[in-house]
């Protein structure tokens, strides 16, 4: 097995340096034969280094081994007057502000000639607040280890022939009712080509990463998706405390449209979907399962591009004889006029009940301390009422199972460069939940308004500063409170990503 040696260039500018500085500057310069002999000297300490190290696993890399490297290096600034996932909003809110970082690195390794079988891993560091004393005492003792080093991602993977992909291992998942898929990316070597940031249910761009084994592929013009997933691990895979995800994804490409449909069955054996988060919560159950089964379409027409979907969800608890059927609804418009801008228009509806008679409830796969009012992701068009890349670390939680409560919403947005490496981006957005609110029997959620602005500095450094205000809705007004107050969020994001 041929192996190669990278660091040589070092080695010889070291080399270069330590045998020059022995000689003085007159006799290097004035005296060529002088420095030829240095010269040949040096060839030769190569050459016994080369010879010696010919046998050592040090600094080589096999000739056959091909390595993948990106990443993704953030600093984010935030300051609001409203806290993470507030389910309340008082008449006078208090302000407060942060700076943050979090750098994630990918590699893939994985066969040079025929790329069939590989490894890929993410390493994640953060979030880190600045001035908490994590990167290093400075006014008060070490709180110990506390950088948050993770392995975010980490699988297995093999081609198998040309269009089939098997991964093993822990690995980004997102159902297929976001955005319109994109088949002919490589989906191996940037993060981004394999998230979704419209996925509903569950969003691996919000760290739905879960271990598991998935399978996706295509014949032609049809393409799958299919996979298991541990989501809660007990006693056994199949025992108490588990949660098995099962999912089955097909689209067919017709022209210049895109039909699909989706299945996904979750059994849990208990506390994952039922017992912690999202509402409404059930208590010492003893078993539960929910089926998700719906279908979507993408149609392109010159500059204008529409989608929707139905989603049909039916639940059971077993252990309080509980059940619900909620359903939710999506249409969008896209007109991409380029030099104009780019219009987007968005409708999305589910169902949802305040009581546990004829529950209505539409529910999502996520069910976290991240997701607890129910999956959480980029869907929305807004920015302070629901996640929002630059500004993720700071929102109302919304989402389509909101509380149990279920939404309905109605947004725009506008997207258009004014320089070269400038863009501006306006979302503006109607909420109210479909079922009020059991603490005040109260729909509104409120009206925000949301402007951002891109700078791309350099090809992989970008700056975002962007800011939303809400006009709030009785949604948000405490039992025996006034009105809640308005709410507004600044922010910038200064990113390298490659």
């Amino acid at each position: 097995m041929k192996k190669r040696v990278f660091p040589y260039s070092i080695l010889a500018f070291a080399f270069l340096i330590s045998s020059l500085r022995g000689a003085s500057p007159s006799k290097s310069i004035t005296n060529p034969s002088s420095l030829e002999k240095r010269l040949r000297s040096l060839e030769e300490e190569l050459a016994k280094f080369k010879s010696n190290v010919s046998d050592m696993n040090f600094f080589l890399i096999p000739s056959w081994l091909a390595v993948g490297l990106g990443g993704q290096y953030r600093v984010m600034g935030n300051s609001s007057n409203f806290d993470w996932h507030s389910k309340s909003i008082s008449k006078k809110q208090p302000s407060s502000s942060f700076i943050n970082q979090r750098f994630r690195t990918w590699l893939n390794l994985h066969e040079k000639k025929k790329q069939r079988v590989g490894v890929y891993l993410q390493l994640e560091i953060g979030h880190n607040m600045w001035g908490d004393d994590t990167e290093a005492p400075k006014t008060h003792l070490a709180n110990g280890n506390e950088v948050g080093l993770e392995l975010r991602r980490g699988f297995l993977w093999l081609k198998i022939e040309k269009q089939h992909l098997l991964r093993v291992g822990i690995q980004a998942w997102h159902d297929r009712f976001g955005e319109r898929p994109d088949f002919k990316k490589n989906w191996l070597f940037s993060v981004d080509h394999y998230d979704s940031s419209g996925a509903i249910l569950a969003n691996s761009i919000w760290d739905f990463n879960v271990g598991g084994i998935s399978l996706t592929g295509s014949f032609g013009k049809a393409h799958y998706r299919t996979g298991w997933f541990l989501l809660g691990m007990g006693t056994t895979f199949t025992g108490d405390n588990s949660a098995n995800l099962l999912s089955l994804d097909m689209d067919m490409e017709i022209g210049a449209h895109l039909l699909g449909g989706s299945v996904y069955y979750l059994l849990d054996r208990g506390d994952y979907s039922y017992g912690n988060f999202g509402g409404p919560k059930v208590s010492n159950y003893d078993h539960s399962w929910d089926l998700w089964t719906g279908i979507r379409a993408h149609f392109s027409f010159f500059v204008f591009h529409l989608s929707f979907f139905v989603i049909y969800n039916h639940g059971e608890v077993a252990g309080a004889s509980y059940q619900h059927d909620g359903w939710a609804l999506k249409s969008a418009l896209k007109v991409d006029l380029r030099k104009v801008g780019k219009f987007r228009f968005q409708t999305l509806y589910s169902t949802g009940s305040k009581g546990r008679e004829g529950e209505k409830s539409f529910r999502t796969i996520a069910q976290s301390e991240r997701d607890d009012l129910g999956s959480q992701g980029y869907w929305s068009f807004l920015g302070l009422t629901s996640p929002w890349g630059p500004s993720d670390v700071k929102d109302l939680g919304v989402g389509l199972q909101n509380q149990g409560l279920g939404l309905l919403t109605i947004q725009i947005s506008y997207e258009r460069a004014l320089l070269q490496n400038l863009r501006a981006y306006l979302g503006l957005g109607w909420l109210q939940s479909a079922a009020s609110n059991p603490i005040n029997d109260k729909k509104d959620m409120g009206f925000e308004t949301f402007f951002e602005l891109s700078w791309n500095i350099y090809e992989m450094l970008s700056l975002k500063i962007g800011s939303s205000y809400l006009i709030t809705g009785n949604f948000y007004k405490t039992p025996n409170g006034g009105n809640p107050d308005d709410l507004w969020e600044s922010y910038f994001r200064l990113q390298m990503e490659f």
